[in-house]
């Protein structure tokens, strides 16, 4: 029996790659949807072939980017359903850049989509993840743990690391009114964004060797598939881990070696 019948949840950037997926694997659970995004014909994409399982699909066009979008995501929210069991924080953004070549502007816009715009909406949706004692579900990334020696990640390597904190912080917060607070913090994934910047630019034979370097740098010999994620944030969300919060789950194919692997394939 699917595990989430009968439950809403809200998943940001849920349009395409890692949260189309997500959503795709809470509505085979039996879950109905509000999809936040920016891309109204992706939106309309995925409500058309998630609605197939049989659950509602509710979608939102915003760009959380935009100061102000949280708190207008939340209110449109609780106007489309009233009841939220879990809040899915997909939406991000990653810039790399070394120290000394990151402006103050690059910064707040990731400081803004991967940490703010996550406690604003935990913010506004927690009287209804209250009453039905929901969970929240934070997509992080292994560069929260970057040492910087492989990939000038300082920035981005700050918000991820935030995530992961606010995590635990709020699952002792909120554990006592019965709100789970857990975190994913995936590998390389490939998702349209990871396509758009390794696989895409590169010729046949240039992607034939970054897939082998890659896939050398971890144990399992690949890479992340959108749907793995998806299953864990599922779990996530499930009566089945009821007792899991406060946790910042890494799916890295079982090595932190992999983000190497981005910089020793041929460009």
């Amino acid at each position: 029996m699917p595990h989430l019948v009968g439950t809403t949840a809200v998943i940001t950037g849920g349009s395409e790659g890692l949260g189309y997926a997500i959503a795709d694997a809470f509505a085979t659970e039996g879950a109905d949807l509000v999809l936040i995004a920016r891309d109204q014909d992706g939106l309309d994409r995925a409500r058309r072939t998630l609605s197939c399982h049989g659950t509602t699909v509710r979608t939102l066009c915003l760009d959380l980017a935009d100061h102000g979008a949280a708190t207008t995501a939340a209110q449109q929210v609780l106007e489309l359903t009233d009841r939220v069991d879990t809040l899915v924080n997909n939406a991000g953004t990653a810039h790399f850049s070394p120290l000394a070549q990151t402006s103050a502007d690059t910064f707040d816009t990731m400081l803004h989509l991967n940490v703010r715009v996550p406690f604003l909406l935990a913010q506004a949706l927690l009287p209804a993840l209250t009453t039905g004692r929901g969970s929240i579900v934070n997509i992080s990334s292994y560069w929260a743990d970057s040492t910087g020696t492989d990939r000038p990640s300082a920035a981005y390597s700050a918000t991820r690391g935030a995530i992961n904190a606010m995590t635990r912080a709020l699952a002792g917060e909120l554990g006592p009114s019965g709100v789970r607070v857990n975190a994913i913090a995936p590998g390389a994934v490939r998702a349209p964004a990871y396509e758009r910047e390794h696989i895409v630019p590169m010729s046949a034979e240039q992607s034939e060797e970054h897939e082998r370097h890659t896939g050398d740098a971890y144990p399992l010999g690949r890479v992340g598939a959108p749907r793995e994620v998806a299953a864990a944030a599922a779990f996530l969300a499930s009566p089945q881990a009821g007792w899991t919060t406060g946790t910042a789950q890494a799916l890295s194919g079982g090595s932190y070696r992999a983000r190497d692997a981005w910089h020793r394939a041929p460009s």
